[in-house]
């Protein structure tokens, strides 16, 4: 099942971040992912949260989010990423997506119903 790998940044703007967005979009794709969001232009909707930069990757399922964060490529540009901030470290979690026909209710069908709980206790809407 889908997963999404959501990291929230505190880096700087410049020519180190351009090289190294090159450099990580390289090795992400590589390991089977897809940048969905990546960058700070978004309008805070509900509570106290105002991320600087904020990246939405989906890969495969967990464990593909997982082998991607502890290859030797992510850790070589994850150094280089702390380098540019101080050291100071990512936000990020891994999470898995909603099954696909979990998402497909319709207006034909009267919309989308509870079908079941997933294992960690969420409701799963579907047709």
């Amino acid at each position: 099942m889908t997963a999404y790998f959501v990291i929230e940044l505190d880096v700087e703007d410049g020519p180190s971040l351009a090289e190294y967005e090159r450099e990580v979009t390289e090795h992400v794709v590589a390991a089977g992912g897809r940048f969905l969001v990546r960058g700070n232009d978004y309008r805070p909707i509900e509570g106290d949260w105002h991320p600087k930069r904020l990246i939405v990757i989906e890969f495969p399922d967990l464990d593909a989010v997982e082998r991607y964060y502890h290859s030797e490529p992510n850790q070589t540009l994850k150094r280089k990423r702390l380098a540019g901030t101080a050291g100071k470290p990512a936000r990020a979690i891994a999470i898995q997506g909603v099954a696909q026909s979990a998402t497909t209710g319709g207006a034909s069908s009267g919309g989308p119903r509870e079908i079941g709980v997933d294992a960690n206790g969420a409701v799963i809407w579907g047709a």
